[in-house]
C-alpha cells in the first residue's frame, strides 16, 4: 500500500511539472495561477517523502496524570513506523531536577538505578508486553518519589535515525485522602418485612477534580463473594446488583445521597435472604487528558451485621386460607392454561395481600399489595408477546392465564400469599404467609408425523462457508424454521435467523447483522443455514426449530407441532491447521561451507508470507534477515549478497529455502522462520517455527612453537633475552598476537598490527627496561635490561593465531604457550637478628614492652627494614600482629580488633623495634618474636629485598589481680508491727582488690525452707533493676563502698531473710570485663506482724517434686497448680516464677503475675517465655529454644490477696510449689573433618595447589563453620587464611592473593597460586563448629584435617637413583661441561676488561667501599649461568 501511494505522488508531481513546462508564454495572471499549482506540487513532494519513508513514532499515555500514593498504576507506551524486529524494546526513565533516573527496561536486567533496582527485582515495577510494539508499565504500589517526568524510550533498530524515539508524560503522586466510614450500630436484629436504613460517610480532600462512586454490599455465610446491592456511579446513575433488580424497580430498594458525604441505603421490606454483613465501598475516579475515567483509590467501610428473623404468626392474629384451581381436563399444546388463586380471610379488616404463582417452587408472576404486576425470568418475553397475563378479577380472586401452552408449561403449580400492612412511609411490611395445595398440570403434544434430521460436517476451516441442513419429513401444512446457536454447553441458545411459514427471513441475531447469513428452503422440505466467512466464534451447537402450521376456524394460522434437532460443529482456525517446521542437514559446518535451511509449511491453501530471523549466541534479540509478504514483495534486513532464497510449492506443503553460500562465524546462531497466513488480505494466523541452531566451526589449529628452556639463570644488572619462535602455522596468511606473561600478570602484548602495549606487570619503571622485537618472520624476542632479583619468576610466551573469514572478520584459533623460569641471583647477605630468648612478667592492667634488634647494625643509610611481629600461645599456630614496611607504612593484621587498639609500635633507632601492649590482660600471655627483612638501595635508586631472618622469642606471662573483696557480715533481726514503715538493708564493703574496680550489688530475700530470690540489682554500669512489681524499692549509695536498699510500706509477705551479694569487676580492655571475686553480707531477718483480722482461706500449691530431661533446642513446659477449697471473687492470687541456676546460690525471678492480672517479665530472655492461665487455678510457663544455661530448679510462689472492707486488696498468706528440676542435655558433638594425608610434588611453578577441607559430618543442621588453614613451621603452625562463620575472609599472606572457594556447604577450598620454593611445607585446616544459642553463638566443637605435604622441584634438584653408574655419569658430565664454559668465559672477560672499564661509571653500593661493577655480559639465546 505504501508503494502505491509513492507511485501516485510521483504521478502527481510529474503532471504538475508537465503543466508548468507546457505553459509557454503566459501573462501575469496565468503565472500567478501556475505558482499556486507549483506550491501544491511542493506540498505533494513533502507528503510523498512522509509516505515513502516511514518514520518511527513513540507515543505514551497523555499527561499530566494524577495518581494516589500506595495504589497501582499502569501507563501505556507504543511505537509505530519502525524497521527491524517486530518485537521492540522499551526503556522507562524518570526525570527529576534535570537528571534522568533509569527505572526499568525490557532488554537490560541491570538497567534500573539504585532508587528503583530493589523494586524491579521484587516485581513491584514491571513491564507487561501487549504486543511487539506496545507495552504497559505497571507499578504495584506507587510511592511519592515516583513523581516526575516519565519518559518512554525505544532503542534504534532502523539503521538510521528518522522520527521520534522517546515520548514523555508528567506523573503527579497525590496523597490518599479518600475516607469511607460507617458509624452506625455494628449489628441489627430485624424480622422479615421490616425496613432497613444504613448510612455511609464518604469524602475526599484532594485538590484535583475527582468523582466518587459508592456501592453497598451484603455478604452472607452462604455467599462465596459479597453481593453488590446497589451502586451510585461516578456520573450519578444507579446500577443494581444481580438478584435485586425487581425489588429496585418495585421501589423496595433505593440509595440516596444526603448532603455532600452521606450515602443512605433503604430497603423497605427485608427478606430472609438479605441476612449478612452490610458495608459500603467507595471508589475515587479521575478524568485523564484523553477523556477516559480512571480509578485511582478505593476504601471499604466497617460492616453492620444484620440478622433477619423469620416471622412467626401469633395465635391471636387473624387467619386466612389460600385455594388454587387449575383446569383438570387434559390439555394439548396450543390450548389456554388458567390458574386461579382465591383468598378467604377471617378477622382481617383492611387486609392487603401479595399473591405469587409458583411453578416447581420457582416464581412465575406476582401481583403486589399495590396491584403492581411482576413477571419473572423467561416469562417476561411471553408477557411482552401477549402470550400470558396475570390479573386480579375480584377482591379475593387472582387469575394467571397462558394463552398458548407448550409442553414446557407442565409441572406442579402453587399459590403463595403474603398478608401485608402499609407503613407510614408508604412501604409494605409482611405479616404472615400461606401456601395453597400443589396441583400438577399435564400438557400433551398433538399427534404428528413431523420429523427433523440435521445434516452437516463436523468441522470447517475458518473463512469457509458454514452450512447446516435440517431435513424435514411427515409434514402436512406450511413450515417455519428458527436457527439458534450457543458456543459453550453452559450457555443458552441465541437467535441466528428465522424463516416464517410465509417464506420471509427475519429475526437476524445481533452478532449476525453485518454478516452474510441466509436460510434456504427447498420444495422437498430441507432448510439450509449458510454463514459466509466463518470465524472460530461460530463453533458450538446449532439447533433448528421447525414448526408446522395449521389454519384455525377463524382463519388464523397457528402452530400445530414443533420439532427440533441440534448438533455441534467446530470452526477450526487457520492457525490451528497450520504447522511450520524448520530443518536442515547442514547445522554443523566449517567456516566457508554452505548452510541450507528448509522452512516447511503445511495447512489450508491460503496466501503465505515468511520472515527469516536470526539470533546470535548470547543474545536475546532476533534480527530480520529478510521478509516475503503474501503479495510476493521481498524486504531485506541483512546484506543480500550473503544469502540465497527459493520457494517450492508442493501438493501437501510449501517449502521456503534459505541458503548461506559461505558461512562465517557471524552467521553462527539460532535461526527461525515466521509464517503469516492471509485470507482475502486479512491476516488469519502467525506461527513461528522451531528454533534451529547452526554452528560454524573454526578449522583445526596446526600451530606449533619451539620449546623454551625450562630455566634461565643470570645475575643482577645484566640483560636477559628470551626468544619465542613459531614452527608451523595453519595457513600461509595467518597472523599472530603475542603476549608475554610473568606469573598471572601480563607484561606486554603485541597485536596483529605489531602495536606493543605494556601490561600491569610492567609498572611505571620496568616498562623502560623491557623491549620486544620480531626477528625474521615468526620469531619474537623479549629483552629485559639490567635485571634485578625482583624480575625473577616464570615468563610465559602466549601465541594466538588469527585467520580471516569470508566477511572479512578476524578470528583466533587455539592458543599455544611455553614457559621458562628466570632466576636472578645476588650475593649472599651477612644480615642476622638477635636470637637471644627472654622472659617477661607483667601484672594485669600494666603496659607490656617488647623489643627486637638487628645484630651489628650501623648507621648505613642504604639499608631499610621491613618487619612482621608474630605471636602464638601454648605452642598453637602463629598469628600476625602487625607489619611495618621499609617505606614507613604500618599495617595492623591483628586477628583481634580489641588488641589492635592496644598496640603501639616504635623504632627509636635503625635496627631496633619496640612493640608496646597497653593494659595487659590474661589473653596476652604467650610467645612473641619478629621477622625482619632488609632492603638495599641499588645504583638505580630502587630498594631491593634481601634475605630475611627472625629474632629470638620473648615469653610473656600476665599475673592476675589478687581477690581482696570482703563484705560486712553482721546478722540482725527485726520485728515490725507498723506496716507503714519501711526496712533498709545495708551493704557495706570492708575491702576491695583494686582502686580501679567497680561493683555489682544484688539483694536477695528468702525463707527458712526455700531458696532465696533476687529482689533488686545495681549493675556495675549504674543501671538498676527491680524484681518486685507491686512496690517501688528505694536505692541509695551514700558512699563509694556503702549501698542501701529500702523496702517501703511492708506487709506480711515481706517477711523473710534479706542479704546482699557483691561482685567485684575490673575492666581489662575495651568492652571486656573480668570478675575478680564475689562475697555476701550477713542476713537481716525481718518478721512482719499482721494486726488486721482478715479471714484466711486455706489453699495449697502442688508441692510434688518433678524432673524434666530436655534436649538442647527443645521447649519445655512448667505447671503451677493451686488447690482451693472454694472459688471466692474476693480472693485473688499473685504468682512469681523463680529459677535457681546450678551456677548461683540465689534464685532469679523470671516473671511476676500480679493479683490484678498484670504480667511483668523480669528476665532478659523474655522472648523465650510464654505464660498462660488456662483455668483459674492453673498457671503454665513454656520455655522455648532451651540451652544448657536453662538447667536448674524452677519453683512458683503464690501470694493470696483479699478484698477488705475499704475495697483494697491486701496480701494474706503465701504458698510455694515443689521443685521442678530441669536438665538440658547438650547436643552430642558429631563434627568430623576428612583426615586423609596427601603428598604433592610440583615441578611447574606456574601452577598452584589447593588445600581441600571436607566436613564429613556435623552436629546440627543449624551449625555454622569457621575454617582456618595453617602452614607448619619450626616455631609452630602459622595461620595463613581464615573464613569466618559470618562470611568474612582474612588473609595473613600479603605477597600473594590466596583464592577461597566453597563449592558445597561442607566443602571448603583454599588455592595457593604461583607457588615458589618458599611454599614447601605441610598444610592442614582447622574447623570450628558454632551453634546458635538463645541470644548469641557458642563454639561447640573443633576438628582438624589431614596434612597435605607440598614439595616444589626446581631444576637441579637431586633425584634418587638405584643405578650408581648412572648417578656418577649424571654428575661428572655436567661438571666437565661447566668447567669448560667457565674457562671460555674467563678468557673472554680478560680480553675485554680494559676497554670495558673505560666505558663504565663508578657505582656506590650498599657497602661503604666504592666498587667497580662487573662488565655487562649479553647472553646468547640458550646460554645461561650456573651457580
Amino acid at each position: 500500500m505504501e508503494d502505491f501511494w509513492c507511485r501516485l505522488w510521483h504521478l502527481l508531481l510529474l503532471l504538475c511539472l508537465t503543466g508548468l513546462l507546457q505553459g509557454g508564454r503566459v501573462n501575469d495572471d496565468k503565472m500567478q495561477f501556475l505558482g499556486e499549482i507549483f506550491k501544491i506540487c511542493l506540498s505533494n513532494v513533502t507528503l510523498h517523502t512522509d509516505l515513502c519513508h516511514g518514520q518511527r513514532q513513540v507515543q505514551i499515555q497523555e499527561g499530566p496524570l494524577y495518581r494516589v500514593q500506595g495504589y497501582p498504576i499502569s501507563i501505556s507506551c507504543n511505537v509505530s513506523g519502525f524497521k527491524g524486529p517486530s518485537s521492540q524494546n522499551f526503556e522507562f526513565m524518570v526525570k527529576k531536577s534535570n537528571v534522568e533516573i533509569n527505572m526499568i527496561s525490557t532488554e537490560k536486567e541491570n538497567f534500573a538505578y539504585a532508587m528503583f533496582s530493589s523494586r524491579v527485582r521484587g516485581k513491584d515495577i514491571e513491564i507487561e508486553r501487549l504486543s511487539g510494539s506496545s507495552v504497559l508499565l505497571r507499578i504495584k504500589k506507587l510511592l511519592e518519589e515516583d513523581a516526575g517526568e516519565l519518559f518512554c524510550h525505544t532503542p534504534n533498530t532502523d539503521g538510521e535515525y528518522l522520527g521520534s524515539y522517546e515520548a514523555g508524560t508528567t506523573l503527579n503522586v497525590i496523597k490518599d485522602t479518600l475516607v469511607a466510614s460507617y458509624s452506625g450500630s455494628p449489628s441489627q436484629s430485624l424480622s422479615e418485612g421490616d425496613p432497613l436504613q444504613l448510612e455511609c460517610q464518604v469524602s475526599s480532600q484532594t485538590y484535583q477534580h475527582t468523582h466518587l462512586s459508592v456501592t453497598w454490599f451484603v455478604h452472607s455465610e452462604e455467599d462465596e463473594n459479597p453481593r453488590p446491592i446497589i451502586t451510585l456511579n461516578k456520573d450519578l446513575t444507579v446500577k443494581t446488583g444481580a438478584g435485586f433488580e425487581d425489588r429496585y424497580h418495585a421501589g423496595v430498594i433505593s440509595m440516596d445521597k444526603v448532603e455532600d458525604t452521606t450515602y443512605r441505603l433503604k430497603m423497605s421490606q427485608l427478606q430472609e435472604s438479605d441476612q449478612g454483613k452490610f458495608y459500603c465501598k467507595a471508589i475515587e475516579w479521575i478524568q485523564d487528558p484523553d477523556r477516559s475515567w480512571t480509578q485511582i483509590a478505593h476504601k471499604t467501610s466497617s460492616a453492620c451485621n444484620v440478622e433477619v428473623k423469620q416471622i412467626e404468626v401469633a395465635p391471636d392474629v387473624g387467619s386466612f386460607t389460600v385455594y388454587m384451581k387449575a383446569l383438570k381436563g387434559p390439555l394439548l399444546v396450543g390450548d389456554a392454561l388458567d390458574i386461579q388463586c382465591s383468598v378467604k380471610a377471617q378477622h382481617l379488616p383492611g387486609h392487603l395481600f401479595s399473591v405469587t404463582w409458583l411453578k416447581n417452587q420457582k416464581n412465575v408472576a406476582q401481583i403486589g399489595s399495590s396491584g403492581m404486576l411482576t413477571v419473572f425470568d423467561s416469562y417476561k418475553e411471553r408477557e411482552n408477546a401477549a402470550e400470558m397475563r396475570a390479573v386480579k378479577i375480584s377482591h379475593t380472586d387472582y387469575l394467571l392465564t397462558i394463552r398458548s401452552a407448550t409442553t414446557e408449561d407442565q409441572g406442579q403449580y402453587q399459590c403463595e400469599v403474603w398478608q401485608e400492612n402499609m407503613n407510614d412511609d408508604g412501604t409494605f411490611r409482611k405479616i404472615q404467609k400461606q401456601l395453597s395445595g400443589p396441583e400438577t398440570v399435564s400438557i400433551t403434544a398433538k399427534e404428528s408425523d413431523l420429523t427433523v434430521v440435521m445434516v452437516m460436517k463436523d468441522a470447517v476451516t475458518e473463512g469457509d462457508t458454514l452450512q447446516v441442513t435440517c431435513s424435514v419429513s411427515g409434514f402436512k401444512g406450511p413450515l417455519s424454521v428458527s436457527w439458534q446457536h450457543k458456543k459453550d454447553s453452559g450457555d443458552s441458545f441465541s437467535d441466528v435467523i428465522s424463516l416464517t411459514h410465509e417464506g420471509v427471513m427475519k429475526d437476524i441475531g445481533t452478532r449476525y447483522q453485518s454478516r452474510h447469513v441466509q436460510t434456504l428452503h427447498s420444495p422437498a422440505g430441507n432448510f439450509t443455514l449458510e454463514i459466509g466467512a466463518s470465524t472460530t466464534s461460530d463453533s458450538g451447537e446449532y439447533r433448528c426449530v421447525v414448526s408446522e402450521w395449521t389454519v384455525q376456524s377463524n382463519g388464523e394460522m397457528t402452530k400445530a407441532n414443533t420439532q427440533s434437532q441440534q448438533k455441534a460443529i467446530s470452526v477450526n482456525s487457520v492457525e490451528s491447521q497450520m504447522t511450520v517446521t524448520l530443518k536442515s542437514r547442514t547445522t554443523n559446518v566449517n567456516i566457508n561451507s554452505s548452510v541450507e535451511l528448509l522452512c516447511t509449511v503445511k495447512g489450508p491453501k491460503v496466501s503465505l508470507g515468511v520472515r527469516w530471523m536470526f539470533q546470535p549466541p548470547n543474545s536475546t534479540v532476533q534480527r530480520n534477515i529478510l521478509s516475503i509478504s503474501h503479495t510476493g514483495e521481498i524486504s531485506w534486513g541483512a546484506d543480500q549478497r550473503n544469502y540465497q532464497l527459493s520457494v517450492q510449492i508442493q501438493p501437501s506443503a510449501t517449502v521456503f529455502l534459505l541458503i548461506v553460500p559461505r558461512a562465517s562465524k557471524q552467521q553462527e546462531g539460532q535461526y527461525q522462520c515466521q509464517v503469516d497466513a492471509y485470507q482475502k488480505d486479512v491476516q488469519k494466523a502467525m506461527k513461528n517455527s522451531n528454533p534451529l541452531a547452526v554452528t560454524v566451526r573454526k578449522p583445526e589449529s596446526k600451530l606449533s612453537l619451539s620449546k623454551l628452556k625450562p630455566r634461565l639463570e643470570t645475575t643482577a644488572n645484566t640483560d636477559a633475552v628470551i626468544e619465542c619462535s613459531v614452527l608451523t602455522t595453519t595457513t600461509d596468511t595467518s597472523r599472530f598476537m603475542i603476549t608475554w606473561m610473568i606469573g598471572s600478570q601480563m607484561l606486554l602484548t603485541m597485536d596483529l598490527d605489531a602495536v606493543v602495549k605494556f601490561g600491569p606487570a610492567a609498572g611505571p619503571e620496568k616498562d623502560q627496561r623491557i623491549r620486544m622485537e620480531v626477528r625474521q618472520k615468526q620469531t619474537f624476542q623479549l629483552t629485559v635490561r639490567q635485571v634485578r632479583t625482583s624480575d625473577s619468576g616464570p615468563y610465559r610466551c602466549e601465541v594466538d593465531e588469527w585467520l580471516q573469514d569470508p566477511l572479512g572478520d578476524w578470528y583466533s584459533l587455539k592458543k599455544q604457550s611455553d614457559t621458562t623460569e628466570l632466576v636472578v641471583r645476588e650475593k649472599a647477605s651477612d644480615f642476622r637478628m638477635n636470637k637471644a630468648n627472654s622472659q617477661l612478667n607483667v601484672k594485669e592492667g600494666e603496659q607490656l614492652m617488647l623489643s627486637c634488634s638487628v645484630d651489628g647494625i650501623g648507621s648505613d643509610s642504604a639499608l631499610r627494614y621491613s618487619l612482621t611481629w608474630m605471636f602464638n600461645r601454648d605452642q598453637s599456630s602463629s598469628v600476625t600482629l602487625l607489619t611495618y614496611s621499609y617505606d614507613g607504612r604500618l599495617m595492623f593484621n591483628s586477628y583481634n580488633s580489641e588488641l589492635e587498639g592496644r598496640l603501639h609500635f616504635s623504632s627509636p633507632k635503625v635496627g631496633v623495634f619496640h612493640l608496646a601492649i597497653h593494659r595487659a590482660i590474661q589473653e596476652d600471655r604467650g610467645r612473641y618474636y619478629c621477622q625482619v627483612q632488609p632492603h638495599q638501595l641499588d645504583c638505580k635508586g630502587h630498594w631491593t629485598p634481601k634475605a630475611s631472618d627472625k629474632s629470638g622469642y620473648t615469653n610473656v606471662s600476665v599475673q592476675l589481680i589478687e581477690n581482696k573483696l570482703h563484705v560486712h557480715k553482721e546478722d540482725q533481726s527485726l520485728n515490725i508491727t507498723n506496716v507503714q514503715e519501711g526496712v533498709t538493708i545495708d551493704c557495706v564493703i570492708d575491702s576491695r582488690s583494686s582502686d580501679k574496680s567497680v561493683f555489682e550489688v544484688t539483694w536477695s530475700r528468702g525463707q527458712r525452707n526455700e531458696l532465696p530470690i533476687i529482689i533488686f540489682n545495681a549493675s556495675r554500669d549504674g543501671t538498676l533493676h527491680s524484681a518486685i512489681g507491686d512496690k517501688d524499692l528505694v536505692f541509695r549509695r551514700p558512699k563509694a563502698m556503702h549501698y542501701k536498699l529500702t523496702v517501703p510500706n511492708i506487709n506480711p509477705t515481706d517477711t523473710g531473710l534479706y542479704y546482699c551479694q557483691v561482685a567485684e569487676w575490673i575492666q581489662t580492655a575495651a568492652n571486656k570485663w573480668r570478675r575478680i571475686g564475689e562475697d555476701k553480707s550477713g542476713e537481716l531477718s525481718v518478721h512482719v506482724e499482721n494486726e488486721e483480722s482478715l479471714e484466711q482461706d486455706s489453699f495449697t500449691v502442688d508441692s510434688t517434686h518433678k524432673s524434666l530431661d530436655i534436649k538442647e533446642g527443645e521447649q519445655f513446659e512448667l505447671e503451677c497448680s493451686l488447690n482451693v477449697e472454694k472459688e471466692d471473687p474476693t480472693r485473688h492470687y499473685a504468682l512469681r516464677w523463680v529459677f535457681n541456676s546450678l551456677k548461683t546460690s540465689s534464685g532469679t525471678s523470671l516473671l511476676l503475675y500480679s493479683y490484678n492480672g498484670h504480667l511483668q517479665y523480669l528476665t532478659e530472655n523474655k522472648d523465650r517465655l510464654r505464660f498462660s492461665r488456662p483455668t483459674s487455678s492453673i498457671f503454665n510457663l513454656v520455655v522455648l529454644n532451651s540451652d544448657a544455661d536453662d538447667s536448674g530448679s524452677y519453683q512458683c510462689r503464690v501470694d493470696q490477696y483479699q478484698l477488705d472492707c475499704e475495697g483494697k486488696w491486701k496480701p494474706t498468706t503465701q504458698a510455694q510449689s515443689g521443685l521442678t528440676v530441669v536438665n538440658v542435655r547438650s547436643i552430642e558433638s558429631k563434627l568430623s573433618v576428612m583426615k586423609e594425608n596427601k603428598m604433592l610434588n610440583i615441578t611447574n611453578l606456574q601452577a598452584g595447589f589447593t588445600v581441600d577441607c571436607v566436613i564429613d559430618s556435623q552436629s546440627s543442621d543449624n551449625s555454622a563453620f569457621e575454617v582456618t588453614w595453617f602452614k607448619v613451621q619450626e616455631e609452630g603452625p602459622l595461620a595463613i587464611f581464615t573464613a569466618k562463620r559470618d562470611g568474612t575472609l582474612h588473609s595473613a599472606i600479603n605477597d600473594k592473593y590466596l583464592v577461597f572457594g566453597r563449592p558445597l556447604a561442607t566443602h571448603y577450598k583454599l588455592t595457593v597460586p604461583q607457588i615458589n620454593p618458599t611454599d614447601v611445607g605441610q598444610y592442614y585446616c582447622q574447623v570450628e563448629e558454632w551453634l546458635p544459642t538463645a541470644d548469641n553463638w557458642k563454639k561447640f566443637a573443633s576438628d582438624k584435617s589431614g596434612e597435605l605435604s607440598v614439595h616444589v622441584h626446581t631444576e637441579g634438584d637431586p633425584e634418587k637413583s638405584s643405578d650408581p653408574l648412572g648417578a656418577t655419569l649424571g654428575i661428572t658430565i655436567p661438571l666437565i661441561c661447566f668447567l669448560v664454559l667457565v674457562i671460555i668465559f674467563l678468557l673472554k672477560r680478560e680480553h675485554k676488561r680494559n676497554s670495558d672499564l673505560k666505558k663504565k661509571k663508578a657505582c656506590l653500593w650498599a657497602e661503604n667501599n666504592p666498587l667497580t661493577p662487573l662488565p655487562e655480559v649479553t647472553l646468547a639465546a640458550g646460554d645461561h649461568f650456573e651457580s
